[in-house]
């Protein structure tokens, strides 16, 4: 895996990633360090189960200590495959992330109204992942 080929650094105050009129918004007022990494079709090319972004937060850029990270799918509406390649890839990196903060953002161009389906798989993430799971249609913010 190439990390450097792959990521992109930056403290700007607005990080986006987006994909076929999907798009996540990073807020970042504080101008934390923020990798940018580019998972399918750059940092994994294998045919596994992979999501279209990580971006690991760091508080302080003298200790280099990734403090939190975001894991994105960029999806149509397919919310479970989604869902499985945001597991498929906390589980790829469950060595270089343990012990630090998860979230996973799944943005979909069509999203089932919040029901039974989207609730059990927040649920069943944070349960198994600990990772807090958020579903949005077409755009997503985040402040950090």
């Amino acid at each position: 895996m190439d990390y450097e080929k792959c990521t992109t650094q930056t403290t700007n105050k607005l990080i986006t990633a987006s994909e076929k009129n999907r798009k996540l918004t990073i807020k970042n007022p504080s101008a934390k360090v923020v990798r940018k990494i580019k998972v399918d079709g750059c940092l994994i090319t294998d045919s596994n189960k992979r999501c279209d972004y990580m971006f690991e937060i760091i508080d302080d850029p003298a200790s280099d200590k990734i403090s939190n990270v975001i894991y994105l799918e960029l999806k149509g509406r397919h919310i479970q495959e989604a869902y499985e390649q945001l597991v498929a890839t906390i589980d790829r990196f469950i060595a270089e992330h343990h012990g630090i903060k998860k979230a996973c953002h799944i943005v979909a161009s069509r999203v089932p109204r919040t029901g039974p389906e989207v609730q059990q798989l927040q649920v069943e993430m944070l349960r198994k992942k600990q990772a807090k799971l958020t579903v949005s249609t077409a755009q997503a913010f985040v402040t950090i």
